[in-house]
């Protein structure tokens, strides 16, 4: 359990920092994205794709002082809707576990699509570009939701205030040495997506039948139960208490979007952009679209990797038939994000995603080279790239941007509110 010195030594100068050289290439980049956005560039989305500029927000400030830099742990695989490629079991605050897939939902299947309706308790709320009301605040305790969460490896249901469920989260979705306005991100995030969970089930007037609300695996939000919480906490009080205060600061606290909670899909790291949400599921959602990312690629142990094998495993793995595999592969089209949108092998095209699940890829933004009877696919980023990007937050962090100028620039035009504000207007949100 717990992250050792192999982990360590995935980075650059094996102490847990990237360095001079990686601070230097972010603040490069930084500047590179300034003048593409000042020369009118903006971020690679065309036509309907580009919601909400209204309230799009400034590009965070992202100069990097060097012998900063985050640390890392096992990045899981990827699953549901919002959390795919996190840090996971062995990444957070030390879940034992290897990669496991999830499975994905549609995205904006609840959201309504892009309709903004007038919210409960608009005035309370406010743009988390800005910081009209003096950051984060607490909210008190009463009324505070209970999460029914099933344990997969115990087989039982463990029920437990919302805040706590949120604290378990971010043990086990993000490393606690990132920096506290990461991980305050991170629980805002993770409370957004749970308090939508509990919203819509019972809106809806039941769960279909089970005793639970969310798993505490990759289907929903990986999750530390109490009894491990409560070692770990003894084993690591500063790590305990680093999560402990960015769940305290943002307590209460969810991002919304039209009055409602929003989806809110992050991930480990992006290859440079992340995608808009209907180049990964199946529709458009206004507040997750493609913004640059340019700071994974320097943080991120794992931001490039090469799976390597014999070119009949690749066909036989995607199920193309040996009749079906004259013609070559070629990338036909490519996301806003950079990933691979469509691809044709033989006589077949498929999705990047579907190349992605069928070969286990960290992600779907590859390139491609064969040479004697193998191919080497060279992949950018981990994860589904739709959302928040989990090493991105940290170099914005790093860079000294707060939580809510992180969550503005990778949610678009949402609002940040209180659980109660939504509580209020659903008298179905009780404890």
């Amino acid at each position: 359990m717990g992250r050792g010195p192999a982990w360590r030594r995935a980075l650059p100068d094996g102490t847990g920092r990237p360095g001079v050289a990686a601070a230097f290439l972010l603040g490069m980049a930084a500047a590179m994205l300034i003048r593409l956005i000042a020369a009118g560039g903006g971020t690679p989305e065309s036509g309907e794709a580009r919601a909400a500029q209204d309230a799009e927000p400034m590009m965070p400030f992202v100069r990097m002082d060097a012998g900063d830099g985050g640390s890392q742990a096992a990045e899981k695989r990827d699953g549901g809707f919002g959390h795919d490629g996190g840090f996971g079991r062995d990444g957070g605050f030390g879940r034992d576990g290897g990669l496991h897939r999830r499975n994905e939902t549609a995205a904006g299947a609840t959201d309504g699509g892009s309709g903004r309706g007038d919210g409960p308790s608009r005035t309370a709320d406010r743009v988390i570009a800005g910081k009209a009301d003096g950051g984060f605040g607490q909210a008190e305790a009463r009324d505070e939701p209970l999460v029914r969460v099933y344990l997969s490896g115990e087989k039982r249901v463990e029920t437990v205030p919302l805040e706590t469920y949120v604290r378990g989260v971010v043990a086990g979705e993000m490393p606690a040495d990132f920096e506290p306005e990461a991980l305050k991100a991170q629980a805002i995030a993770a409370r957004t997506y749970i308090v939508r969970l509990l919203l819509a089930g019972r809106r809806d007037g039941g769960d279909g039948g089970r005793d639970y609300d969310v798993t505490d695996g990759e289907a929903d939000q990986v999750y530390v139960p109490l009894d491990e919480m409560r070692r770990l906490e003894l084993e690591r009080q500063e790590e305990a208490a680093r999560i402990g205060q960015a769940v305290d600061e943002t307590r209460g606290l969810v991002l919304t979007y039209g009055g409602e909670p929003i989806q809110a899909a992050y991930f480990s790291a992006s290859g440079g952009f992340t995608e808009n949400a209907e180049d990964y599921w199946s529709e458009a959602v206004p507040y997750l679209r493609s913004v640059p990312s340019p700071w994974d690629a320097q943080l991120s142990p794992n931001f490039e990797q090469e799976i390597a094998m014999a070119l009949d495993e690749f066909y036989d793995r995607l199920g193309i038939a040996k009749r079906d595999r004259k013609g070559g592969i070629e990338v036909l089209s490519r996301t806003a994000g950079r990933s691979v949108k469509e691809i044709r092998i033989g006589k077949r095209v498929l999705t990047g995603r579907e190349v992605r699940e069928a070969l286990d890829l960290p992600s779907a933004n590859f390139d491609l080279r064969i040479s004697g009877g193998r191919i080497t696919l060279i992949c950018r980023g981990h994860g589904h790239g739709v959302g928040m990007s989990q090493w991105g937050a940290q170099a914005l962090a790093l860079a000294g941007n707060d939580a809510e100028s992180i969550l503005a620039w990778y949610y678009r035009g949402a609002r940040i509110a209180r659980v109660e504000s939504l509580a209020a207007a659903s008298e179905s949100f009780k404890t």
